[in-house]
Formats: structure tokens, C-alpha cells, sequence
């Protein structure tokens, strides 16, 4: 429950802090025309629900075009159910030039929504890495 309580904290500050900029989970996952995404397989692990869960850091394709001290990189965890071919996003980590977490929004367990990936898209390329 504290856990819970914690994670919802977090998540509705994020949330009061980025409503003014009409910001989205889906948004700020989204990886932009001057961005690269990076999949990293040792971070694919399995969740006592059967859930595959994986990590993608997105950061500028030049790290030097990041705004002085604003967001760098963000790391995007996602959450896979292999039997549909479905991910939602779990957490995303907003992060400094040094790699430091800035600001966290959590997605609850219950709350997120599910979609299927665009065929031969990124994110079907990932869906097909985790659940093979």
C-alpha cells in the first residue's frame, strides 16, 4: 500500500507538473525526429503476472543539442503480454546530462492502457526481441 501511495504521489505530480503542456504517457515516450531509442535486452525480466518487462533509453542522436540542464534522456519501461502481441508503458524516468533520474511518472498496475504496435514499427521490433 505504501508503495502504492508513493507511486501515485509521484505520478500526480508529474502529472499537475506537465497538464499545462497537455503532455501524455504516450507523448513523452514517443521518440522524436532528433532522437534515438535504444533497446537493451539485459533489462528484459519477467514479472509474477507473466509479464515480460523491458527498458528503451531515448536521448538526443547529438547529446549536445539537449537543452542546458533539462531532460537529456528519458528511460522507458515498458510492459509486454506476449499471448496478444500488446505493450503499455510501466514507468518513465526523465533524466539529467549526468544519467540522474529528475523526475519519475509511474503508470499504476490496473492503470495502464495496452496497445499492439505498428507493424515492422520499433516497438514491434522490441515486442518480437521480448517475446520472440
Amino acid at each position: 500500500m505504501f508503495r502504492f501511495l508513493i507511486g501515485f504521489t509521484v505520478m500526480a505530480m508529474c502529472n499537475a507538473a506537465l497538464a499545462g503542456e497537455n503532455y501524455t504517457v504516450e507523448a513523452i515516450a514517443r521518440v522524436g525526429e532528433n532522437e534515438v531509442a535504444r533497446f537493451y535486452s539485459d533489462s528484459v525480466r519477467e514479472t509474477t503476472g507473466g509479464l515480460q518487462v523491458f527498458d528503451v533509453v531515448i536521448r538526443y542522436a547529438v547529446p549536445e543539442d539537449a537543452p542546458p540542464g533539462g531532460t537529456a534522456s528519458r528511460k522507458v519501461t515498458y510492459r509486454a503480454k506476449c499471448d496478444s502481441n500488446e505493450l503499455s508503458i510501466s514507468v518513465i524516468a526523465l533524466r539529467n546530462a549526468r544519467g540522474q533520474t529528475t523526475k519519475a511518472i509511474a503508470v499504476p498496475p490496473g492503470a495502464e492502457e495496452y496497445f499492439k504496435p505498428e507493424r515492422a514499427s520499433r516497438e514491434d521490433d522490441w515486442l518480437l526481441r521480448v517475446c520472440g
